[in-house]
């Protein structure tokens, strides 16, 4: 939040005629009068992942263990121990665990991580399981083979050898759970260019691939693109899927949130992609993306990470990109936007701050 001014600076403001909201407004201003929501997690929360646990709010974020922090009502973020103690015997033991989906399946709380591996290069990953009796203790790894790993790895033969013999094998990263009815499902991405979002049928206890799938190509691609496309959350409302995805570089400030929508669960050859959120439209954050999509009580909210400075709250610029320094510069902040449906599009209809506070959407720039 704008640190407090004192009531003589605000008043000399005003007689030079700065701009007011230097004098406490729930919105940020940059020199340039642009204007941009307030995290609601102002951490380090690259890629959320966001569970309610009755009125508490649990997240998980990319890190070397998966970082992990929650919140009760009324009080401040508090982080928690990393939600790994160990990695799985087949994964590489260094290199930072991507993109985590946290949820509650039966009885269990069920991790789905992505984590390096060898044989597929350096920054190769698979997809692994872990479960705990509650979301803020250490999760255990199940399994002897990964859930989700091309056949290229140096791993015993994973679940979901991911059969694309026509896109590039440098790995599987950003699974998200997606349940119906009493169906479980996992969306993931196969890395590289092109890249693609594939949908995996899971078992009852969402940790293996559901019982009479083809075992040698159990899961089905939904959206192929020639760039980068991945983070994907699903949705259905109204009778319609609405597929979420990030998509550019995710270390530069052109990242952006994009969504399609289809009356079919694997048909989505008609869909068409359209921006929720990038730059502009947020009033300047700095690749508004890495979205997952929360409904509770009735509302639906998306959680996003942007980049901000180290030591406040504000967008890094324009020109910002993480490989160049890597996070010496900036980190990601968790962002929640409510959305609504307004002719069955999806929509920003407010911001929540930290403090839960809504704020205005920013008109775009």
């Amino acid at each position: 939040m704008p640190r407090p001014v004192p009531r003589l600076a605000c008043v000399l403001a005003v007689l030079a005629g700065l701009v007011l909201t230097l004098c406490g407004t729930t919105a940020r201003a940059d020199d340039r009068g642009e204007r941009y929501p307030e995290p609601f997690f102002n951490g380090n929360v690259g890629d959320p992942s966001v569970a309610m646990v009755g009125k508490r709010m649990v997240v998980v974020a990319t890190g070397p263990q998966i970082s992990r922090a929650y919140k009760d009502p009324g009080r401040t973020w508090r982080y928690q121990q990393p939600v790994l103690t160990r990695r799985p015997a087949w994964a590489v033991g260094e290199g930072g665990i991507w993109a985590a989906d946290i949820a509650k399946v039966g009885r269990r709380w069920v991790l789905y991580f992505a984590v390096p591996v060898a044989g597929l290069g350096d920054f190769g990953r698979c997809i692994g399981v872990a479960v705990a009796k509650r979301p803020l203790d250490a999760f255990r790894p199940v399994g002897k083979r990964p859930l989700v790993c091309p056949s290229a790895a140096l791993v015993p033969t994973a679940q979901d050898p991911v059969a694309t013999p026509d896109l590039p094998s440098r790995g599987v990263i950003d699974p998200s759970l997606y349940t119906e009815g009493k169906q479980h499902y996992l969306l993931y991405k196969t890395d590289g260019r092109p890249s693609s979002i594939r949908l995996l049928p899971l078992s009852k206890s969402g940790r293996r691939v559901r019982t009479g799938q083809d075992p040698a190509n159990p899961s089905v691609e939904l959206v192929r693109s020639e760039g980068v496309i991945e983070n994907p959350a699903l949705l259905r409302r109204s009778g319609s899927y609405y597929l979420f995805a990030s998509e550019g570089d995710f270390a530069r400030c052109s990242y952006h949130q994009t969504w399609r929508q289809s009356t079919s669960l694997t048909d989505w050859t008609a869909a068409v992609p359209a921006v929720l959120l990038d730059s502009a439209v947020t009033g300047g954050l700095c690749g508004p993306a890495g979205g997952d999509v929360l409904r509770h009580k009735g509302r639906t909210t998306l959680y996003f990470h942007g980049w901000v400075r180290l030591h406040s709250s504000k967008p890094k610029g324009a020109d910002y990109w993480a490989w160049n320094g890597g996070e010496r510069f900036g980190r990601r902040a968790m962002y929640a936007a409510r959305l609504s449906f307004p002719a069955g599009v999806p929509t920003v209809k407010k911001y929540v701050t930290r403090k839960g506070v809504p704020t205005r959407v920013p008109a775009p720039y």
